[in-house]
């Protein structure tokens, strides 16, 4: 199984680029009314903030059918899927959160954790995995 990881790398800056991009801009929950005109009609920020949130899950359906319609279904979440989603969780209840700095001192750790302990472990480990000869079909 291979990942685009550049894609996915790109999907979720770009996610991070807006929010980042509407936060700086001073937005807060009495804007959502504020409007914008394009091409004769009026577009509220609540309407671009509902669109910036359902397009990726209309889009995630989207990946599951073709998935399906590839015959590829994925018989189960891998692993990998599972870490983006728990991070992407955690990170979304940092939005805000700048001034009280919640976890920070977990956080780190936690960074630390992956590139200094396990990510390293586990390439040791996966790289002796794939050098050991297979002895799966022993007694034949």
């Amino acid at each position: 199984m291979k990942t685009d990881w550049r894609q996915i790398r790109e999907m979720m800056n770009t996610a991070i680029d807006s929010c980042e991009q509407i936060e700086a801009a001073g937005f807060s929950e009495e804007h959502r009314s504020a409007t914008v005109e394009i091409n004769g009609v009026d577009y509220s920020v609540q309407k671009f903030l509902i669109s910036a949130w359902t397009l990726p899950e209309n889009i995630r359906y989207q990946i599951i059918r073709e998935h399906h319609d590839a015959g590829s279904d994925l018989p189960y979440v891998p692993e990998l899927a599972r870490i983006l989603v728990a991070m992407a969780q955690a990170s979304a209840e940092l939005v805000g959160a700048y001034d009280t700095a919640p976890a920070k001192k977990a956080i780190e750790g936690m960074k630390h954790w992956y590139k200094s302990y396990a990510v390293p472990h586990m390439m040791t480990a996966l790289a002796a995995a794939n050098k050991k000869p297979d002895t799966s079909f022993q007694g034949l």
